[in-house]
């Protein structure tokens, strides 16, 4: 097949009938409508290029630039079709959580803003556009009708391809596509229901929104649809394995959200049927732009004033954390290099619960700096959304308060720390206090790493410690000024330690002010001794895979 431009072959895809095997329908035939196939990838090369065809000769004699606020396939389609037209593009975003998606984006020549979280992107390219009216045309897909009717075409191919359908499933973004999918197989039997499909609460997939997030999408109303299902990552991932494996269809993750949702709705009222019926859902994009996101053995290291973490999500990695494996990763050397690791979340009501791991693989039972790493991990996957949440390790609970948009200043409050007495080792007099995990605190004037190794081996060699300790040397600088030197249990020397910088300031508490500025080897901390939290500095350095 000869063609002139690439955009003459968007739509016409074919529908494929999904094997009994993988859904287990015994009377439902369930059809997906192959969209993956467009040649840039996605559904969105039809919503992009409905958006564009009837105003892209105004747009290049206008000389302006296209601007849209994408983080995916639309950005990637309006970029392909302004390339070909030698049109600009430019997306304003705040959600590009797919590195693949950034790295295509910017390949192909897409100007890419990125905003904060908390910059309204739609808001952003309005004030753009009233300082520079004749820079940019807005293609503006939450309210522009030709989102909807660019696939109401999409609806005509299904019918004519498979006839009346009993039952539409579609994962909503924007809500376009289902919208206008939806009018034209209702058109054919008004008797059929539409599913849509979100992702839950507590997951994040790429290309759906929750519920509450639907709120905000210009099309999206709850009575366009007749049931709304939400679908969980696992749930999604399972099923897109099923799709690529079993049947080589090379699908990304919201396509096995669709067909997850599919299989759970039409398993409910499968046998009560008494004649066959059809259901079809759409495969909305590929597989490729999300190998990191789908990686199985993922890890994420942050840190806070130099104290790092590896945060492992044993939904996303089913790692069996033996204490040799734990060493091995946290090994700087031969390893990913790291204090310790962060194992979680295990998600209990509206508790977070993790557990936290020293570098020799100990377990700890206590650990402020890894509450706010893990705190942070939760917000960048956009598991928890408000601004404040409580969190758990072993017998310990802390409320943590985020302070900003990015989630990165964080407060951590936590249980009246207890001073348990005094030890004296080597001729040393140390104050011992217990916040979960024993500390021990002495003052000294002049402090330095080589100090604190040796004091801190000095100690763990003592014998009166065997399950360890966290030993914390001391220079009261003023009343609200405090430095501090750590060796840590299980990790050796570090940076800085959460645990043991509440600790030092507890001990000299009736010599410090309410609020103390706690300077680290890694940086500075704030700490409350009145309501015992602490506040810091939260920091992604990298992701990859063990």
């Amino acid at each position: 097949m000869l063609i002139n431009k690439i955009t003459e072959i968007i739509g016409k895809t074919p529908i494929i009938k999904i094997d009994l095997k993988i859904h287990g329908l015994s009377n439902i035939e369930l059809y997906a409508k192959l969209e993956y196939l467009n040649p840039f990838g996605s559904l969105k090369d039809r919503t992009a290029f409905g958006m564009l065809k009837e105003s892209i000769d105004d747009i290049k004699r206008s000389g302006k630039s296209v601007i849209e606020t994408s983080s995916g396939n639309t950005a990637k389609a309006l970029q392909c079709i302004c390339s070909i037209n030698g049109i600009d593009f430019i997306t304003v975003t705040n959600r590009i959580k797919v590195s693949e998606s950034k790295n295509i984006l910017k390949f192909l020549g897409t100007n890419v803003i990125e905003v904060s979280k908390d910059v309204n992107t739609v808001g952003r390219i309005e004030e753009m556009i009233a300082q520079q009216p004749d820079k940019y045309y807005h293609t503006s897909q939450y309210t522009n009708s030709r989102n909807v009717s660019s696939h109401f075409e999409t609806g005509r191919e299904i019918y004519e391809d498979i006839g009346k359908v009993d039952y539409f499933i579609s994962v909503l973004g924007t809500s376009g596509s289902s919208m206008g999918i939806s009018k034209i197989l209702h058109e054919k039997n008004p008797e059929m229901l539409t599913v849509g499909v979100v992702t839950s609460r507590d997951s994040y997939i790429p290309g759906i929104r929750t519920e509450e997030e639907m709120q905000d999408c210009g099309f999206f109303s709850k009575e366009n649809y007749d049931f709304i299902e939400d679908v969980g990552v696992e749930s999604a991932n399972i099923y897109m394995k099923k799709l690529c494996r079993e049947m080589g269809i090379l699908a990304g993750v919201s396509s096995g959200a669709a067909l997850a949702a599919a299989v759970n709705f039409l398993g409910k009222i499968d046998k009560a049927l008494k004649e066959k019926h059809k259901a079809v859902f759409v495969v909305c994009d590929r597989l490729e732009i999300y190998a990191n996101f789908i990686k199985e053995n993922r890890f994420y290291k942050y840190h806070v004033l130099g104290n790092t973490y590896i945060v492992i999500d044993p939904r996303e990695n089913p790692i069996d954390l033996t204490r040799q494996r734990i060493a091995d990763i946290c090994n700087k050397e031969f390893g990913v290099g790291a204090d310790g690791i962060i194992l979680g979340p295990f998600i209990n009501n509206d508790e977070y619960v993790y557990r936290a791991f020293n570098r020799d693989g100990s377990e700890v039972k206590s650990a402020v700096f890894g509450s706010m790493i893990f705190a942070k991990y939760l917000k960048d996957k956009e598991i928890v959304r408000g601004d404040s949440i409580k969190v758990r390790i072993s017998d310990q609970e802390m409320k943590v308060l985020f302070l900003n948009q990015e989630a990165t200043k964080i407060l951590v409050k936590i249980k009246e720390p207890h001073i348990t007495g005094s030890v004296s080792i080597s001729g040393k007099d140390y104050t011992c206090v217990n916040l979960g995990n024993d500390n021990i605190v002495r003052e000294e004037k002049e402090l330095s790493r080589s100090l604190i190794i040796a004091e801190g081996e000095e100690v763990m060699n003592s014998g009166i410690y065997p399950d360890g300790v966290n030993i914390q040397l001391v220079n009261r600088i003023s009343d609200n000024h405090l430095q501090i030197e750590t060796y840590e249990r299980g990790v050796g020397y570090t940076l800085a330690s959460g645990t043991s910088v509440i600790a030092s300031c507890f001990a000299q508490k009736e010599h410090l002010k309410r609020e103390v500025n706690v300077h680290t080897a890694g940086g500075m901390c704030k700490v409350n001794l009145v309501d015992y939290s602490i506040t810091a500095e939260v920091f992604k350095i990298y992701e990859g895979e063990l």
